[in-house]
């Protein structure tokens, strides 16, 4: 990763990172399955997966019944896993908008499929990677998604999401600065400041997209309003990004869930053909600014995905940035671009 032009020295770096090493184990018996994934990237282990599920057909669809620690669904690209996603960074609806226990809820999840729709609830508790981030917190999340229009080579996409978090007495802080660029350059950031005596917040979020052939096109949008003893503050993020697959695979989205997934290329290195090539492009915006000392932020990016193997992705982002600190001393504007680069192996 590099960045440059920002008017602060101390933002333009150049820094590598190994972001996620995941290692885990999954397995069926009949209607029920498990998995345990474990990140080890970081200075300790980390918690990922780690839930029994069972499935059962239904006159309506499919049913899923989960119990451990899941991803929770919230928006397209936050319900996707990273092997699917199309940008190196999940987009500002997934990453700002999400509930203090994060990503990754550990309670109850259940899920319903059918032909053209799915709906799915969770209840979760703390992040087990980090209670003191929740104290406490139960979080009540739904999303639901529905394919109106369906043909051979496309779908059209609408989405909604939601979810309530109860904050107790115990948590007597909440704050969220979010990394603009990169988490490897924390330096680039959309501020939110700190809240105190947070009692409870809930999110809402959209999606609206079409898939056709190698092209996919989405627009996701939200806000998670924060209320507290004294005050109430609205986080609101859009985002609107495309894709194309120049070597003509079909788009990498999953109508069955309303996700974004892995493709394995027509022609991998490996039978001596070029693989997947993809271009993307996106433009997104944060807005803290409701909250005393929370910021703004925009980008704009442009992507290149080339699979060579169903297990191996090699992708660049190239962005324009600019960010606004509200901070005590004054507003203060800032911008600049960065590239991103990831080598992706998952087996």
């Amino acid at each position: 990763m590099s960045t440059s032009g920002s008017d602060d020295p101390a933002r333009n770096v150049s820094d590598h990172d190994m972001r996620t090493l995941y290692f885990g184990v999954e397995g069926a018996i009949d209607r029920v399955a498990f998995i345990l994934v474990a990140d080890f990237a970081g200075d300790e282990p980390a918690l990922r997966s780690a839930y029994l599920s069972w499935t059962e057909p239904t006159p309506v669809g499919e049913v899923e019944i989960t119990l451990g620690n899941r991803l929770t669904e919230r928006g397209l690209e936050g319900s996707s896993s990273s092997e699917g996603l199309p940008f190196i960074e999940r987009n500002v609806v997934a990453g700002a908008l999400a509930p203090q226990k994060g990503l990754y809820g550990m309670g109850l999840t259940a899920k319903l499929f059918a032909e053209t729709w799915h709906l799915a609830g969770q209840v979760a508790g703390d992040d087990v990677n980090r209670p003191e981030l929740t104290e406490g917190a139960v979080t009540t999340t739904v999303r639901g998604h529905w394919n109106p229009v369906s043909v051979s080579d496309g779908v059209l996409h609408l989405g909604a999401w939601g979810y309530q978090e109860d904050f107790t007495a115990d948590l007597t802080r909440l704050s969220r600065n979010t990394n603009w660029v990169s988490p490897v350059n924390d330096r680039i950031q959309v501020a939110l400041g700190t809240l105190a005596d947070p009692r409870r917040a809930r999110g809402l979020g959209g999606e609206i997209g079409a898939v056709r052939g190698p092209t996919w096109a989405f627009l996701e949008f939200g806000e998670r309003r924060i209320e507290t003893a004294t005050l109430a503050a609205d986080v609101q993020a859009w985002t609107l990004s495309a894709g194309w697959i120049l070597t003509g695979e079909p788009a990498t989205y999953n109508p069955r869930a309303g996700t974004f997934v892995r493709r394995p290329p027509a022609a991998p290195l490996s039978r001596g053909g070029l693989g997947s090539l993809e271009v993307t492009c996106r433009v997104q915006r944060l807005d803290n600014s409701d909250a005393p000392f929370g910021g703004t932020g925009e980008d704009m990016a442009v992507g290149l995905n080339w699979r060579m193997e169903s297990w191996a992705r090699l992708m660049v982002n190239a962005s324009h940035w600019q960010v606004e600190s509200r901070a005590p001393a004054g507003p203060r504007r800032d911008a600049g671009d960065a590239i991103l680069a990831r080598l992706q192996i998952a087996f």
